[in-house]
Parts: structure tokens; C-alpha cells; sequence
């Protein structure tokens, strides 16, 4: 089976999805992993309602969950309003073949990529992803978040001219600045690299060809799309526009909106990439979050 038909097997056997949707390593190639390695297929499953459906998938698949779970945790209230308490992971074998899923409400992730307070599961989602038949209203809201990264991954660049390679490394590398896997021995420093190069392809045809830049002879002369920062989600719009005066929105500027845009995902990412390992860990259950830690250091330390 490829990839396409793996993910439509394991969402045949779950309880009613929302939609599966592909991405990672083991998903879409990515440069610096040895023949021998097999990386996990990961997932991100978006359900109407996160509680609802971990009991479910409890009852009908016991397997996804670690032997250490807990499942009072399930039926304990929750503040459904809270992003964290709408997002969860689980790490399992379906058909010989080792998932990890982020499980996460359908409401939760559609206002991640409307106001990127959170972003790391909203920045999933401008990298390489695989999936089919989900709802028009989620394919739409993917297809702005990704037009609003490129316009981000430009205004993050203070310089007129780049190179393709080098505008597709930085909107792979929006999810990975200031996380702090990648301060403590976890991801490697060219994760973000490894994955553009795996999948050039992808980042060409979902960015490369939009109507925002244009490419001559290989170089692209950034138009800085000051005028595009209303389009931005809510909390990163809100904070440039706070970070400067009315007379900063112009091109002479673009060095104070480029600082402006890396201080947002400085304070957004790093908290929020422990936040979601706390949150993983909620659902993976403690042995099994420290097991997959130590497995990324392992590797970290191998490469």
C-alpha cells in the first residue's frame, strides 16, 4: 500500500474522524535518515469532539493506548474551551505498521490557524501533508495557512533577494525556531533542512507558484508584503502591528517587521512546544512520553 491508502486504512478503523492527515518522515522523505531507519507514520486525526472520541477509540482500540494510561483521565471534565485540553498524542502499531497520531478537535485546530497562538499544530500543516476527503471548509482553511506562511516566511526576510531554496527552508524552519526540542538534544539542528530537500517538490508547487512572488533565473525579489500583514492571523497581526508606529508600514521598515515576526515566534514557540509535549504526555502516558524522548536523544547523538 502507499502512504494515501495506509492512512485511509488505519481512519477506517477509528471511530468517526473528521479527517486524517498525513505528514512527517515517515510520510514524505526526508533527507539525513540511513536506509535502515524507519521512521513512524505521523498522523494528525481531527475529531468534533477530542473527549468523546479517545473514549471511543479506548473501547475500541485498547492498543492505542500505553499500558500505563490512565483512563480516568477520559472520563474527568475537561475545559473544552482550552486548546491543550483538545489536543493529545498516541503512539501505536496498525497493520505491523508504528503510527503516532496527534489527536486534536476540529474547532481547536481551525482556530490555531486563524490566530497562531498556539502554531505548532497549525505550522504542521504548512509543511509537506497527505490526505483526501475532508470537508471543504478544512481544505480552504489549510490553503490560507499556507498563504499566510509564505507571506510571513517574506516578511521574515529583510533582504531583497533570496533564493527559492532558501524561502522554503524558512517556512520549514517557522515550526522549529525556538522549540525547544531543538535547544535540548532531540531534533536536529537540520531538520528543517532535511525536510525541504526531501520533499522540494511539494514546497515548489504549494509555494514556489503562487501569484504573491516571482521567480526569474532562479531568484526571487521579495516584494516584502507589507500591505498583506492585515491578512495574517489574529495574534501575530495584532503583534507587529503593536510592535511598531503607523509610520513603520513602509519598505524602509521591513528590518523592524522582520524583527517583530522573529520576537513573535520566540515568545510563542518556545512555551508552546512544552505545552504540547505536557499535553501528549496527558494521553501517551508517562513511561511512554520519556521512552519516545530518549529515542529522539538516542538518534540525536547516532546522526
Amino acid at each position: 500500500m502507499d502512504n494515501l491508502e495506509i492512512i485511509e486504512s488505519l481512519k477506517q478503523d477509528m471511530p468517526d474522524t473528521v479527517a486524517v492527515i498525513g505528514y512527517g518522515s515517515g510520510i514524505y522523505k526526508q533527507t539525513g535518515y540511513s536506509p535502515e531507519e524507519k521512521p513512524d507514520k505521523d498522523v494528525i486525526v481531527v475529531v468534533d469532539d477530542f473527549k468523546d472520541f479517545l473514549i471511543e477509540d479506548f473501547e475500541k482500540n485498547p492498543n492505542h493506548f500505553s499500558d500505563d494510561f490512565d483512563k480516568r483521565i477520559l472520563l474527568r471534565k475537561k475545559e473544552k474551551e482550552k486548546f491543550y485540553s483538545n489536543v493529545g498524542c498516541l503512539k501505536f502499531y496498525h497493520d505491523n505498521i508504528h503510527f503516532k497520531a496527534m489527536v486534536i478537535s476540529k474547532k481547536a485546530l481551525e482556530d490555531d490557524m486563524n490566530t497562531w497562538k498556539y502554531f505548532g499544530m497549525a505550522g504542521r500543516l504548512t509543511k509537506p501533508i497527505l490526505y483526501q476527503n475532508i470537508p471543504d471548509k478544512l481544505e480552504e482553511a489549510i490553503q490560507t495557512n499556507r498563504k499566510k506562511i509564505l507571506i510571513t516566511a517574506l516578511l521574515l526576510n529583510p533582504n531583497d533577494k533570496l533564493t527559492p531554496n532558501e524561502l522554503y527552508n524558512t517556512i520549514s524552519r517557522l515550526t522549529y525556531m525556538y522549540d525547544f526540542r531543538t535547544i535540548v538534544p532531540g531534533e536536529k539542528k537540520s531538520k528543517s533542512e532535511d525536510i525541504v530537500n526531501g520533499a522540494y517538490d511539494f514546497f515548489e508547487k504549494t509555494y514556489g507558484q503562487s501569484d504573491i512572488i516571482s521567480i526569474n533565473n532562479g531568484i526571487i525579489h521579495n516584494p516584502h508584503p507589507i500591505e498583506q500583514i492585515y491578512f495574517l492571523p489574529d495574534n501575530l497581526k495584532k503583534y507587529i502591528i503593536k510592535s511598531l508606529t503607523r509610520y513603520d508600514f513602509d519598505r524602509e521598515s521591513i528590518q523592524k517587521i522582520s524583527k517583530a515576526v522573529n520576537n513573535y515566534f520566540r515568545k510563542t514557540n518556545f512555551p508552546n512546544s512544552i505545552r504540547l509535549a505536557l499535553s501528549s504526555s496527558t494521553t501517551l502516558g508517562k513511561k511512554e512520553t520519556i521512552k519516545h524522548g530518549l529515542s529522539k536523544v538516542k538518534r540525536h547523538f547516532q546522526r
